[in-house]
């Protein structure tokens, strides 16, 4: 097996402004944009078989600029299940803001929880993503109102499942840009490491992560 390169993307203006972003769709900053471009140049040895996304935007760009710039002719493969942890009532929040508004330990269990979830997205929220066309056809997509951590481990199962876990059983080479929270899902899925354990891990904007072929638990079936 070859290795799985995962990516968070580049510096978002949510990021920029400490904003909850969740499915939000935010643009990349400039720095944002060059940092997508570095990371390029230090991928550019590689060659990688696959690119996946989410289907937010600050992702899409990062992939493109990442393959631009790396000279891969390949195209990225979207999938809806590697979007951000979907923050509910605190998407486009200012942090302070929603310490403010829900208190600061709320806040802070909900961030940084296994299974903490925060207050429900309203029902405009609801009605936006049921005729967003990314997730119109999709109810089980168009129907989450928030999200814990353990619930993003449970939404990215079947892709793992079902089409990263495959790709690398096969040999192939996959880089995947995400979201913090979707790669630290996704770590616990694909290496067997606890949930608890890879929520703490710290993911700069940009910077790849290898997670070496020895590593990687993929002919270990998922529940």
């Amino acid at each position: 097996m070859r290795p799985l390169v995962l990516l968070r993307h580049g510096e978002s203006v949510a990021n920029a402004d400490d904003v909850f972003a969740g499915w939000l769709d935010v643009p990349l900053t400039e720095r944002g944009r060059a940092e997508a471009c570095d990371a390029a140049q230090s991928l550019a040895g590689l060659r990688p078989d696959a690119v996946h996304t989410s289907v937010l935007g600050r992702a899409v760009e990062t992939a493109r600029l990442l393959i631009e710039g790396a000279g891969w002719e390949l195209s990225p493969s979207a999938h809806w299940r590697l979007n951000e942890r979907h923050y509910g009532a605190l998407q486009g929040l200012v942090k302070n803001e929603a310490r403010v508004r829900f208190g600061a330990e709320k806040v802070q269990r909900w961030r940084r929880s296994v299974d903490g979830r925060p207050p429900l997205a309203d029902d405009a929220v609801l009605a936006a993503q049921r005729t967003d066309p990314r997730y119109a056809a999709l109810p089980e997509a168009a129907g989450i109102a928030a999200e814990s951590l353990a619930d993003v481990a449970e939404r990215m199962t079947p892709y793992w499942r079902d089409i990263l876990a495959p790709e690398l059983a096969a040999g192939r080479c996959v880089v995947l840009v995400a979201h913090g929270n979707a790669l630290r899902a996704l770590m616990h899925l694909c290496t067997g490491r606890s949930l608890e354990e890879t929520a703490r891990s710290e993911l700069g904007t940009a910077i790849p992560l290898t997670i070496q072929a020895n590593a990687l638990q993929v002919r270990i079936p998922v529940p």
